[in-house]
């Protein structure tokens, strides 16, 4: 194999790779990139046995082949080296020479042979949406989902494609994050489609570049989601579980109605939040005619409190939240003020982006109370 390079597009193309690559797996390889030469472009492909990124750029290739070579490592060097063409070439002993300018390095390589089989798309259904909309829903619910391995049902987000909306969803048990782009934004094509979307996947998809028209192409093929966008496919081997009835758990009866300045109260439970347990993170938010208390106590620490004004005309209440969920949440929208409905103590608070706000989704998050000691 043998070929040149610009070292942008390499390096832009190898920084893809990153996310995917394992690095602290039991098999070796997965450490690795596969490269490969022909047809006047460099392929490249990373995989964790899970998820898998396929991408390419043009190159002049003098001598078809391919490689598979550590993939940090290739990084760091094409990174490191001057703006100008990259020539590569394998030489003896499975020694890869990586030039450019009067800088030159060998690295040792693995043959390609050696790489896992990569999955491939065979897909007969497939959906077109924009790859903005599709980030969009990721980064508002992505959050929300569970850090517990053995909650497999729980390790991902949902999708939902249907004739009059795409809906994504995410939770951990405690809290839920839910979006969708109404009017038929997702142009559907045959059947109705739900997928579960694993972690690391959502991460990949927010790396990913739309093509000439904006959009990405993705469904299901066999066992694997793929994702198409421009030059590059995401594939993620399926979460085949049930997710939960996410519908049920979202309260109607919240018959207390609060506005907030979104920044305000975000500071406000970032500082509140300092003196908090380090483990339960809880908080206690009064609520009263025209202004919100804030307030924690530790038995180690101290306490804080601070009042912030809010549009609320009902009788007084509160309740305990989990300070990193309503931080999470308000960090995720994008509107100057939240709305919060809300029942008492013992029951979920439902969060909005402000209603004046015209936005081209519906947004909602729900987080249940805790108990406060």
């Amino acid at each position: 194999m043998e070929l040149t390079v610009a070292r942008a597009d390499l390096q832009k193309e190898l920084q893809l790779c990153q996310g995917v690559v394992e690095k602290r797996s039991t098999i070796p390889i997965l450490s690795n990139v596969l490269l490969k030469a022909a047809n006047g472009r460099l392929q490249i492909a990373a995989t964790d046995l899970d998820v898998t990124i396929l991408s390419s750029c043009a190159a002049k290739i003098t001598t078809p082949g391919g490689v598979t070579i550590e993939a940090k490592r290739l990084f760091d060097i094409v990174r490191s080296l001057p703006d100008d063409d990259v020539h590569v070439a394998m030489q003896e002993n499975n020694s890869m020479l990586i030039e450019s300018g009067t800088a030159k390095f060998h690295l040792l390589s693995l043959p390609a042979e050696d790489y896992p089989t990569l999955p491939t798309v065979t897909a007969s259904e497939s959906y077109n949406v924009a790859l903005e909309e599709l980030k969009t829903m990721v980064a508002k619910v992505k959050f929300a989902i569970t850090h517990e391995e053995t909650r497999f049902q729980l390790n991902g987000a949902l999708l939902k494609m249907q004739a009059s909306k795409m809906e994504m969803v995410a939770t951990d048990g405690h809290r839920m994050a839910l979006i969708n782009f109404p009017q038929g934004n997702g142009k559907k094509k045959g059947h109705e489609l739900t997928i579960l979307i694993p972690r690391k996947a959502l991460e990949e998809i927010l790396r990913l570049e739309p093509g000439e028209d904006g959009t990405v192409r993705f469904g299901v093929s066999e066992n694997h989601l793929f994702f198409e966008a421009g030059e590059r496919r995401l594939l993620a081997r399926m979460i085949d579980v049930n997710f939960p009835n996410y519908m049920e758990v979202i309260a109607r009866d919240n018959d207390r109605h609060v506005m907030v300045d979104r920044e305000r109260l975000l500071s406000t439970i970032r500082r509140i939040s300092l003196v908090a347990n380090e483990r339960t993170r809880a908080v206690r938010f009064d609520f009263a005619p025209g202004k919100l208390t804030v307030s924690s106590t530790n038995p180690e620490l101290g306490d804080a409190r601070e009042t912030v004004p809010i549009d609320y005309a009902g009788n007084p209440f509160f309740v305990g939240l989990n300070a990193a969920y309503v931080t999470d949440f308000l960090s995720a929208v994008d509107t100057p003020s939240v709305a919060l409905d809300l029942k008492d103590e013992n029951s979920q608070c439902i969060g909005r982006p402000s209603a004046n706000e015209d936005l081209p989704y519906e947004y909602l998050y729900v987080v249940m109370p805790m108990r406060l000691a």
